[in-house]
């Protein structure tokens, strides 16, 4: 069993576009009418980078940060877990989970971290 995202998409009952984050009218047919989704299953790597100013509060040289997009079609953008670009390409699976990404004022701060289904 698949453990259970900390992300709720958006899914527009009059058009049926995702959305994630909300948006208080549908970006496509301007409804306000919604009903609340999961993402589902393995994800796909649509775009990715580096970077290597980071705030305040992270204690790594750099993050890898990508937007995937789940099977029922919820995009979202989350911390990669990898070395360096070398091995990540666009199209390929990953799996994502919801963990802790850094820690603030003693706390752990959870967020998306992916990682490449082999």
């Amino acid at each position: 069993m698949m453990e259970e995202l900390g992300i709720t998409a958006y899914k527009c009952k009059k058009c049926g576009r995702v959305h994630y984050p909300f948006h208080d009218r549908c970006l496509s047919c301007k409804s306000r009418e919604f009903e609340t989704i999961k993402p589902e299953g393995a994800a796909k790597l649509l775009a990715y980078t580096q970077i290597f100013n980071l705030p305040w509060g992270f204690d790594v040289r750099f993050l890898i940060i990508g937007v995937v997009e789940f099977k029922n079609g919820v995009k979202a953008m989350g911390q990669i877990k990898a070395d360096s670009l070398d091995k990540l390409k666009t199209g390929m699976k990953m799996k994502a989970t919801w963990e802790p990404i850094r820690v603030q004022a003693g706390e752990d701060i959870y967020g998306l971290k992916l990682a490449s289904i082999k």
